[in-house]
């Protein structure tokens, strides 16, 4: 039993000493435990407890609320977005092949990368709120598996990245990711403010598409340092796990896509139907 204990002992303390030194002092990054539990914590309150909690409750009315959060993720991805570009994405960096800069200058592009990507995975905390609205206002069908997974995993993959590789090559996800999350508050926060605003929000339907695009992008952005196409020096094992994390929601991002694009096609279907029945009726 030990002799089997002993390699993965060794393999753990490998890993924890080719982590970014740089960050050791900052929020969260000291051990992973803290980020696992808290995502255990989510899982187990929007499942279990949440539900439950809200069941002999009356729905809360959060319209205000929800508003100003869903501006405040705009602004937010904006920045993320802003700051990657300067930090390296639209300036220095190579969208082909880029590995990670260490350089410990906290004036310096590589600290400027590593703060952003940071702060892009303390705002996956944040998102743990779009699931709480929803048990709040009794909304409990939109609590999806979908939702749940997604926002469970996010957060531990952020950790990931930014405590061994804030930057580089696979931090352009959280750049693309923060433009698609621009774009996906901000139609959250046009959709509150009423239905007068419904004409101009006909671009919902894509919403998911792009989604699942960014996944196929950075899926095969992945490959080309899987697969030695380009050589920076970044490692080819996180890309690869990077690239099974992108598989993985693809996967949960088209199934949810397949299964409202069924759904929409039956509540025409039924609709159609009973216009047909009403019809028919107002002949006899």
């Amino acid at each position: 039993m030990t002799k089997s204990v002993i390699p993965m002992n060794n393999s753990l303390d490998y890993l924890w000493s080719i982590r970014d030194q740089r960050l050791d002092d900052w929020f969260l990054m000291s051990s992973p435990w803290p980020t696992v539990c808290i995502c255990l914590a989510y899982v187990l309150f929007v499942t279990v407890l949440g539900p439950r909690l809200m069941k002999d409750r009356e729905a809360l009315d959060l319209k205000g609320t929800i508003m100003a959060y869903n501006l405040f993720q705009v602004f937010l991805s904006a920045y993320v977005v802003y700051e990657s570009w300067m930090a390296g994405w639209g300036t220095h960096y190579s969208w082909i092949c880029q590995d990670v800069e260490r350089d410990p200058d906290p004036n310096g592009s590589g600290m400027r990368m590593a703060r952003i990507t940071w702060i892009y995975f303390l705002s996956k905390f944040l998102e743990f709120c779009d699931t709480f609205f929803f048990l709040a206002r009794k909304k409990f069908a939109h609590v999806s598996a979908l939702q749940v997974t997604h926002h469970g995993i996010m957060p531990i993959f952020g950790y990931i990245m930014t405590r061994w590789y804030p930057g580089g090559h696979e931090s352009f996800g959280g750049f693309l990711n923060s433009i698609v999350h621009v774009i996906m508050y901000g139609y959250y926060f046009c959709a509150a403010l009423g239905p007068q605003f419904q004409k101009y929000l006909w671009w919902k339907k894509y919403l998911t598409t792009f989604q699942m695009f960014q996944f196929m992008v950075l899926f095969l952005k992945s490959q080309v340092v899987i697969f030695g196409i380009a050589e920076c020096g970044y490692p080819w094992q996180f890309s690869l796990f990077c690239s099974s994390i992108m598989v993985l929601f693809l996967i949960l991002f088209a199934g949810f896509y397949q299964q409202e694009y069924q759904a929409k096609q039956k509540r025409k279907l039924l609709g159609g139907q009973e216009k047909r029945h009403l019809n028919a009726t107002k002949l006899d």
